[in-house]
């Protein structure tokens, strides 16, 4: 049953800052907290200052909460637009899948670029969440060594900041979901060299219930395989072929006549619904 209670989301990117995490955090009175950060050699020089400054954030939260708040830590590349976009799309459609949909508001403000970009992006593309920014009021600023240090504790370039301000939002539509899938499924089927002709697609997006048009009664073929009519043909070409072609996802070899993933096709693949692949 509903509390009544929504859960407020906040989702960031931690490299060298610290306040422009925490603060919103505080601000939006956060139940539950996203931090996406990279350390690629942990026992390297760089890697344990992204460290600190990770924990460094972690701390700040729980000292500023006035009720216990869950910190969810994710590592991914944060130099990596795609990965950044896919990650911060499937934090918002899993957090999405519970019975009491919550609050989601998304930092943009700290991080790399490609996470901002990213994050940007996944905001517009799915309703209900918040994209927000933070400016500087003062930085921390005056010598090498305490630029990014205050009393040998992580503080970054920026020393506070001001309250989030919610960035205006325009809608941007997620592929659509069967037409990804249907795109993976034919992926899957060439790089294990199986025939791809219609009915073979066809029957396998059947076969992971991805085919939306009334099925009626299986009937099978001489050799056993699900019949597929001229109908099925027209719609598979109607609701696949046709958008993946229209969206450049797909090219078709003449000489092979089998179509192939283009490198935007891949992209997509990479990043959108990924955990129900």
């Amino acid at each position: 049953m509903a509390s009544g209670r929504r859960e407020r989301i906040v989702i960031s990117c931690v490299t060298f800052e610290t306040v422009k995490i925490s603060d919103p955090i505080k601000f939006y009175e956060a139940t539950k907290v996203h931090l996406i950060h990279y350390v690629k050699d942990a026992s390297s020089e760089d890697g344990k200052i992204y460290t600190e400054f990770y924990r460094r954030v972690c701390e700040l939260i729980k000292e500023n909460a006035t009720a216990p708040v869950e910190i969810i830590g994710h590592t991914e590349n944060v130099n990596d637009f795609t990965a950044m976009l896919r990650t911060v799309l499937r934090i918002i459609e899993e957090e999405n899948c519970s019975d009491e949909p919550p609050d989601i508001f998304v930092n943009i403000s700290a991080g790399t670029s490609e996470y901002a970009a990213a994050a940007a992006i996944a905001s517009m593309m799915m309703p209900g969440t918040i994209p927000f920014s933070v400016s500087t009021i003062e930085y921390q600023v005056k010598d090498v060594k305490e630029t990014f240090y205050n009393d040998d504790k992580p503080v970054g370039l920026t020393k506070s900041v001001r309250s989030p301000k919610v960035l205006p939002k325009y809608s941007m539509p997620i592929p659509d979901k069967n037409v990804v899938l249907g795109l993976s499924i034919l992926d899957h089927m060439n790089k294990k060299k199986l025939p791809t002709k219609g009915p073979d697609v066809i029957r396998a997006l059947r076969e992971k219930g991805l085919w939306r048009r009334e099925c009626g009664e299986i009937v099978l073929d001489n050799h056993g395989k699900m019949k597929i009519t001229r109908s099925d043909s027209v719609y598979y070409f109607r609701d696949f072929i046709d958008k993946w072609l229209s969206n450049g996802w797909v090219y078709r070899d003449d000489f092979k006549k089998r179509y192939f993933i283009t490198d935007e096709g891949r992209t997509v693949l990479d990043t959108f619904y990924c955990k129900t692949k």
